[in-house]
């Protein structure tokens, strides 16, 4: 970590009505003016509640209170002659939507609350206006409700998520009005800092390192046999569960290769994509939370950063060898997480398109669960979900380790992969997590034929149950047309 130059402090209110942009910021602001009209870095965040209803307008006063509290979510964006700034206005209201849906039947209240959840995400925010943030309410039935929340990632990651459904529960509960509490930093303060921290000398010694580390890697993932489709990427998801005896042989197998979780999940994503793609060197990303300094932790905003994992396979590389490889890997780039990475964009892959993620179009994310309120008011919360676009990316793997067992959410671009391709890939995975014990020894080649065999299997079984579909619907068609 570099030494800091000066404290991170609380800006005077009139220092801090107009500041810098932080890096993460400026880089979705690039994104947004290349794009305006597109909702890529929208993130819903979707609760299911059950008890008794909501009040709407104590739940609007709450989302306002929310808003005057962290600062961040009445900022507004702009390009000046000084560089793109933040500037905050005095206050803001956030929107909340409310819908009934008690009197529908439960096939037209799931389409309703389908294409309200399109509706809402797919909704771009104007970023020169503002609020960055919004709600819907939507009553399912007496005892039953869910509460929508959408906001910018220009405002907003995963630890801001935490903080947000405390502060909304608090605040429902309360009923205080919410204000900025003196003293207490915001995120204008910290972009406002961040230059102390990334300094001059930090970037460019952090580039060197990178460049040289990079150097000779393919800056694009090709899938064989695939040719994109034109235009904007088509986000779809894939969800499925990872079950609690899965998880403990993965843990147990980790413990015994002496390996975090994480890197042994990380590494089986890279073997995963390297028989996917056919490609033995690659990229792939990961998010690292960005927040190093324990003064951040309880700042409301965006912090996250984007880190760059280099992934070598060869074929007489064994399973448990790459395991370790991995390990080298994720401990090299971390300890080179300083570097914002549009910054590193710039340096190495200067010509952006506004379809394509740069450097590395896969990205493996996990994360322990920490939305941590049990409910709001007397409402007890049943579910969480948080939906994120694409933003430029082919494959994106989302675990969410919940408990004992892990979410995971598998998101594509619908210009490269069909549903059932996805959902064959998606079980091809967790086939390879099944037998990750019996398999370290065994060579990558040989790994790959393997793989090929349940793909095949997993293919057939795949053709077999749409061909029992395809009879079933055509025999129900006959007794129809008989019984006329």
């Amino acid at each position: 970590m570099p030494p800091l130059t000066s404290p991170l402090r609380p800006l005077s209110e009139t220092d801090a009505h107009c500041v810098r942009q932080s890096f993460a910021q400026s880089r979705l602001w690039f994104l947004h003016q290349m794009e305006p009209h597109r909702a890529q870095h929208n993130i819903l965040v979707r609760m299911v509640l059950q008890g008794p209803r909501l009040e709407p307008q104590r739940l609007k006063k709450a989302l306002d209170a929310l808003c005057l509290r962290h600062s961040v979510l009445r900022a507004c964006y702009r390009t000046s002659e000084a560089g793109p700034e933040q500037w905050l206005t005095e206050s803001q209201s956030i929107p909340l939507d409310c819908h009934h849906l008690a009197d529908l039947r439960t096939d037209e209240r799931n389409q309703v609350i389908e294409r309200l959840l399109h509706d809402q995400q797919n909704t771009p925010f104007d970023l020169e206006a503002g609020p960055m943030m919004r709600a819907a309410l939507v009553d399912i039935d007496a005892l039953s409700q869910e509460l929508i929340i959408v906001i910018h990632h220009i405002a907003f990651d995963g630890r801001s998520g935490e903080i947000l459904l405390l502060d909304l529960a608090h605040y429902y509960a309360s009923e205080e009005p919410g204000a900025p509490q003196p003293g207490r930093l915001q995120y204008a303060d910290f972009s406002a800092w961040e230059p102390t921290y990334v300094t001059s000398q930090l970037i460019e010694s952090e580039v060197t390192f990178w460049r040289e580390h990079l150097a000779g890697m393919p800056l694009q993932l090709s899938f064989e046999r695939r040719i994109r489709n034109e235009g904007s990427a088509q986000g779809e998801r894939h969800t499925f569960v990872i079950p609690e005896p899965l998880v403990e042989g993965l843990k147990q197998a980790s413990r015994r290769l002496r390996l975090p979780l994480f890197v042994t999940l990380t590494g089986l994503f890279q073997a995963w994509l390297h028989y996917l793609s056919g490609q033995h060197r690659f990229l792939i990303g990961t998010d690292v939370h960005g927040r190093d300094l324990p003064a951040l932790q309880d700042i409301f905003g965006f912090f996250v950063n984007q880190l760059t994992l280099k992934c070598e396979l060869e074929d007489d590389l064994s399973l448990g060898d790459l395991l370790a490889r991995t390990r080298q890997a994720i401990r090299l780039a971390h300890a080179h997480r300083q570097l914002p990475f549009d910054l590193l964009v710039s340096q190495l892959a200067p010509q952006r398109m506004a379809d394509r993620s740069p450097l590395f179009q896969a990205k493996f994310n996990y994360q322990r669960d920490r939305f941590s309120i049990d409910g709001l008011g007397a409402a007890r919360l049943i579910s969480t979900q948080v939906i994120q676009d694409l933003a430029g990316f082919d494959l994106v793997l989302d675990l969410m380790h919940r408990n004992a067992s892990i979410e995971a959410t598998l998101e594509y671009d619908r210009r490269l992969f069909s549903s059932d391709e996805i959902e064959r890939f998606a079980n091809l995975w967790q086939a390879l997590l099944r037998q990750v014990d019996t398999l370290l020894e065994q060579p990558l080649g040989h790994l790959r034929t393997l793989m090929q065999g349940w793909d095949d299997a997993l293919l057939q079984k795949q053709q077999d149950t749409h061909h029992d579909q395809g009879r079933a619907r055509l025999a129900n068609t006959r007794r129809r047309a008989i019984s006329l």
